[in-house]
């Protein structure tokens, strides 16, 4: 033998030192993430639906004016407050976060929902026959259907029915939808 036991690395080193290097390894990955990665998404920020299929799981940051900007994250949370909030699953297999989200609408905006919502994919189109409904109204601070008319039902109850409202707890808002 020409070393001696100082001259190898302890073992309380080496997991150290291995400790390190995958903490820089996972800090280099995160800081690599594009700037349109819906993981960097914080509260208030508007997001795209991308991908085939009525259940997509792709979701790109956007700038909330851009026509594409579906949803509106309200908060990262292991579980949404409101059956009406979307939600995307953003993260790795071993540590997914749940984005939930709201329409990122106002009065006049026109939708195409594929499947059912809030389930399935909402897109921003322009107002002509390929649309699923128009918003025709938007109360900010109310959670009252009855905004959107007396026999209107709530989105929840009724998902197929139009016009129908569409009513947020958290933040409290309810969207009026009709035909486009």
């Amino acid at each position: 033998m020409t070393g001696t036991t100082s001259d190898r690395p302890r073992p309380a080193a080496r997991r150290l030192a291995m400790g390190l290097a995958g903490t820089l390894l996972i800090a280099t990955v995160a800081g690599c993430a594009a700037e349109d990665d819906p993981i960097r998404a914080r509260a208030g920020d508007c997001l795209e639906a991308r991908g085939k299929g009525g259940k997509t799981s792709e979701f790109h940051i956007v700038g909330c004016a851009a026509p594409q900007a579906a949803y509106k994250m309200i908060k990262k949370a292991d579980r949404c407050d409101d059956i009406t909030n979307g939600y995307a699953l953003v993260g790795t297999r071993r540590h997914l976060t749940r984005l939930c989200l709201t329409l990122n609408a106002k009065e006049g905006d026109c939708f195409y929902q594929e499947v059912g919502f809030p389930t399935g994919k909402a897109s921003k189109v322009t107002c002509d026959p390929s649309a699923t409904y128009r918003i025709t109204k938007v109360s900010d601070g109310t959670t009252d259907a009855s905004v959107c008319g007396a026999d209107v039902p709530n989105w929840t109850k009724t998902p197929d029915v139009l016009p129908r409202a569409i009513v947020y707890r958290h933040p409290a808002r309810t969207l009026c939808a009709d035909r486009p």
